[in-house]
Order: structure tokens, then C-alpha cells, then sequence
């Protein structure tokens, strides 16, 4: 009987584990698709900027010469930028690592029988060799926790 329960405390406790290091996969992987989305949008201005001030200099360059000198410099300035962003290892760092997180969180996993499945809402699947009776036993206490979580915001917002 002390047996039956300590693994029931045991089984919680890893249950309860599993659902907070699900949380944290789910919480790095949106805060690097967001990070990604914001150096795509930097990267498409500057490549719009290199484009129209390429065209400012090379095909309608201005008559004024302070005007063409401007986008001149921007020209250079912005193609300089672009550089800087490849060169210095940016690009990889912050669109190309956001691609690539979660193929390497299935990789590490997959060594513990663990799958992270980032279409179905960022939730952690187990593989074939887990028994059922645990991945149904995750699964119900999956479903509590967050009942309980959104009771206690409920609360929270409520006082």
C-alpha cells in the first residue's frame, strides 16, 4: 500500500516536471518566432532600402548633387548594414536558430522517448516505447494543471 502510494507521488512529481519543461519548450520556441519575425521585418526594409536607393543612384540619379551624394551614402550605408548582418553571424543567430529549435529539441529528446510537436500548440508526445498507462497518466494530469493555472489567473484578475 506505502508502495502504491509513493509511486503515485513519484508518477506526480515527474508528471508535474514534464508539464513545466513542456511550458519552458513552448515559451522559448514563441519568443524566438517572435525574435525571428522581427529580423525578417529588419532584413525586408533593408533590402527595400538597398533597392530604392540603388535605383535613386544608378538608374534616376538626381540632378542636385547634394541629393545624389545622400543617397549615395545611404546606398553605401544600407549595402554596409547588409554585410554587417551576415557577416557577424546575426542572420544565423537570429532567423536561422528559430528554424532550427525545434529538430534540435526532437533530436535531444528523442533520447528519453519524448517528442516535441510544435503544430499541436507546443505540446510534449511520447514514442511508442512509453506505456500507455503513463502517457494517459500525463495526459489527465496535463488537462488538471492547466485547469488549475487558469483557475488561479480566473482569481488572480478577479481581486
Amino acid at each position: 500500500m506505502e508502495s502504491e502510494v509513493s509511486q503515485n507521488r513519484q508518477a506526480q512529481a515527474t508528471f508535474r516536471d514534464l508539464v513545466i519543461f513542456e511550458e519552458r519548450l513552448r515559451g522559448n520556441m514563441t519568443r524566438l518566432l517572435k525574435r525571428k519575425k522581427k529580423y525578417q521585418v529588419l532584413l525586408v526594409g533593408l533590402f527595400l532600402c538597398l533597392g530604392y536607393f540603388f535605383y535613386a543612384v544608378f538608374i534616376d540619379p538626381s540632378k542636385v548633387f547634394m541629393v545624389h551624394l545622400m543617397n549615395t551614402l545611404a546606398l553605401l550605408s544600407v549595402a554596409g548594414g547588409l554585410v554587417f548582418f551576415y557577416k557577424s553571424g546575426m542572420y544565423s543567430e537570429k532567423i536561422v536558430y528559430a528554424q532550427k529549435f525545434v529538430p534540435h529539441c526532437n533530436q535531444a529528446l528523442r533520447a528519453f522517448q519524448l517528442e516535441f510537436n510544435h503544430y499541436k500548440s507546443g505540446k510534449l508526445s511520447f514514442l511508442n516505447k512509453i506505456p500507455k498507462q503513463f502517457q494517459e497518466g500525463f495526459e489527465s494530469y496535463r488537462k488538471q494543471y492547466h485547469l488549475r493555472k487558469k483557475a488561479r489567473l480566473n482569481k488572480a484578475k478577479t481581486k
